[in-house]
C-alpha cells in the first residue's frame, strides 16, 4: 500500500521523514524479457508539496515454479539484491539507485529467499532491441563503460569478502549449470537443432559434460566483478552514459565473460564480424588506462574467445526456462544463432575440453 512505499523510500534517505506517499497505480512491464523476475514500474503520488521520484521500478520474484527453480538454484535473487546493497555505489558503472530493498535469507535459518527491490526508473533512455541488435557506436561506448567498472574490480581483495560474489566455477553455478543443461538438450534438440549448425550440434550435445573446465578457466586470476548478464536488453544508454541493470548473474570472473557475452549476442554477426577485433582491443586499452597491468592483447583474446565458447549457455539454457511469448522466443533464437556464428567465427571449438 502508499505507506508501505513511503517507509520503503525513507529506509534509504529518497524522501524525507515527513513525506507522505498518498497514492499509488502499478503497471507490469519487461515481460517475456524478465524471464527470471517480475517487473513493475509504479507511479507515486505525495502529499502536498511533498518531493520525491514520480516513478519506480519494483521487482519481486517470479510466481512460475519453473522460474522460482533456476532463480533459487543460482541464488539469483541473494545475488541482485546484495549488490545494489554492497557494491553498486563503488562502481563508476551507471546503475539505478536502489530506493529500498530486502532479502529473506533463506542460508539455514529457513527464511523464504523471496526479496523485494525497488529502484530509480530508467525509463527515457534509449533501449535498442537486443532482436535487431546494438549499433556498433553505442557498442563501443558500452565496452569503454564496462572496461572501467571491470578495471575498478581487477582483482580486488576486497572480492573474496563478498560471499554473494561467487566465481564462476563456484558453488553453485556448476551444481545448477549442469542439470539445467542436460534438463535443456531434448528441447534444444527437437526446437531448436536446425541453428546448430555443422560441429556445433556435437559441441552443444556435450557441453554439459565438459562446461565445468571452461568455469574454471574463466575463474583464474585475473578476476574482477563480473555483470553477468550484459546483453543489449539490459543496457540502456543516454547522451552521458550507460546503464546497467539486472545484477542476478553477477560474480567473480575473467572480464572476457562480459565481453563476449555482449559481443557475441547481442551484435548481429555481419556487423560483430566488422568490428569485433576493433572493439576488443578498445576494451583492453581501457583497463590499462586505469592502472591495470600484465594483462596483454594476447591473453585477452584468448580469453574472449574462450568466453565466447562458454557464453553459448545462454541460450543452451533456453529449454529450462520459461520462454513465455514469442518475443521471448525470437530473442533466444537470436542470441543462440549470433553465438554459434561467432563460436565458429573465432574457431572457439578448439578451445573445448576433451
Amino acid at each position: 500500500d502508499a505507506s508501505w512505499f513511503a517507509r520503503a523510500l525513507r529506509s534509504t534517505g529518497t524522501i524525507d521523514d515527513d513525506v507522505e506517499v498518498t497514492a499509488f497505480t502499478a503497471e507490469q512491464i519487461g515481460q517475456g524479457v524478465g524471464i527470471l523476475a517480475l517487473l513493475w514500474r509504479v507511479h507515486l503520488t505525495y502529499r502536498g508539496g511533498g518531493e520525491g521520484p514520480a516513478t519506480a521500478v519494483l521487482k519481486l520474484p517470479h510466481t512460475l515454479p519453473e522460474s522460482r527453480h533456476v532463480a533459487d538454484s543460482f541464488r539469483f535473487y541473494e545475488r541482485e539484491v546484495r549488490f545494489y546493497e554492497q557494491a553498486a555505489e563503488r562502481t563508476p558503472l551507471r546503475t539505478p539507485a536502489r530506493y529500498a530493498s530486502s532479502f529473506d535469507d533463506d542460508d539455514g535459518g529457513g527464511g523464504s529467499g523471496d526479496f523485494v527491490l525497488l529502484m530509480e526508473d530508467m525509463a527515457g533512455r534509449t533501449v535498442h532491441d537486443q532482436v535487431a541488435g546494438c549499433p556498433a557506436a553505442d557498442a563501443e561506448r558500452d565496452l569503454q563503460a564496462l572496461a572501467a567498472h571491470h578495471a575498478a574490480w581487477w582483482n580486488s581483495p576486497e572480492l573474496p569478502s563478498l560471499p554473494w560474489a561467487v566465481r564462476v566455477a563456484d558453488p553453485p553455478n556448476p551444481q545448477a549449470l549442469v542439470p539445467a543443461l542436460r534438463q535443456s538438450w531434448p528441447i534444444m534438440e527437437t526446437r531448436f537443432a536446425e541453428y546448430l549448425r555443422g560441429p556445433m550440434f556435437d559441441a552443444a550435445r556435450r557441453m554439459p559434460d565438459v562446461v565445468v573446465s571452461l568455469m574454471e578457466r574463466l575463474s583464474e586470476p585475473p578476476v574482477t566483478l563480473l555483470h553477468g548478464d550484459h546483453r543489449l536488453d539490459n543496457l540502456f544508454f543516454s547522451p552521458d552514459d550507460v546503464a546497467a541493470l539486472d545484477w542476478q548473474i553477477t560474480g567473480t570472473g575473467r572480464g572476457a565473460y562480459d565481453v563476449a557475452y555482449f559481443l557475441s549476442q547481442s551484435i548481429a554477426a555481419e556487423e560483430r564480424r566488422r568490428v569485433e577485433h576493433h572493439l576488443v582491443r578498445a576494451y583492453h586499452g581501457a583497463p590499462e588506462a586505469h592502472g591495470v597491468q600484465d594483462y596483454s592483447f594476447e591473453a585477452c583474446w584468448e580469453d574472449y574467445r574462450l568466453a565466447t565458447l562458454f557464453v553459448s549457455v545462454y541460450p543452451l539454457n533456453a529449454g529450462s526456462v520459461d520462454l513465455v511469448n514469442d518475443r521471448a522466443v525470437e530473442l533466444f533464437t537470436a542470441m543462440l544463432e549470433r553465438s554459434v556464428a561467432a563460436i565458429l567465427d573465432l574457431d572457439a571449438l578448439e578451445l573445448m575440453p576433451g
